[in-house]
């Protein structure tokens, strides 16, 4: 299956029409713009894909065909937990923006019960569990809606508890991110690299709990 797919799946292509360019596609995934487009009119012509000049959607036929991934991956990994492994990666310090604002901090203390470090850990993972990455999506987190915060909207944010080499987490998905699939971002009531003694190419575990 195309990662373009998975990728626009995510961003909520699935259920309305979502307004990205094949700029800010190619952005996401590290791939070149012209790519991109050669992609998204590849997905097109197989029907998976409808495109106007503004907004794309994912088919009918697109959905059957992340439907029997997931019965697929569902059959594999059963009611297992879903964990990942990776690499820990730097970032562009936007996690700390992210919960400097007021409305996420709040949110994520009140739906998790813990005031996270101001930080993400980001931890890059290989293109081999990308399908698991999607299937755990289909199981949906715990939803912090969006809101306005002086004059500007924020978006919604997905959070799935977690455990990262046994210390308390979240994943987290902000509905607009400039991370790739293969990154997951989490939150932690600890500051991870510290407390955990970690660095950059740091191998992790990432233990994904129920609700």
């Amino acid at each position: 299956m195309d990662e373009l797919l998975l990728f626009l799946a995510e961003k909520g292509a699935v259920s309305a029409p979502i307004n990205l360019t094949t700029k800010e596609i190619g952005a996401s995934l590290s791939m070149s713009q012209q790519n991109a487009s050669v992609r998204m009119k590849k997905l097109c012509a197989e029907g998976m894909l409808k495109k106007s000049e503004k907004e794309i959607l994912i088919t009918p036929r697109g959905k059957e065909e992340l439907r029997a991934l997931y019965l697929r991956l569902k059959s594999l990994f059963g009611e297992e937990e879903f964990s990942f492994s990776g690499k820990i990666v730097h970032g562009r310090n936007e996690g700390r923006a992210f919960l400097s604002i007021p409305g996420y901090m709040q949110g994520i203390k009140k739906l998790l019960g813990f005031e996270p470090f101001l930080g993400t850990l980001n931890v890059e993972i290989t293109e081999a569990q990308l399908e698991k990455r999607i299937a755990l999506r289909e199981r949906r987190g715990l939803i912090l809606e969006g809101f306005q915060h002086q004059g500007k909207a924020y978006g919604m944010v997905e959070l799935y508890r977690c455990k990262v080499n046994g210390l308390d987490g979240a994943l987290i998905f902000p509905y607009r991110t400039h991370h790739g699939l293969k990154i997951l971002e989490i939150i932690s009531p600890y500051h991870l690299k510290e407390t955990l003694k970690l660095k950059d190419g740091s191998e992790v575990r990432v233990e994904i709990l129920p609700k």
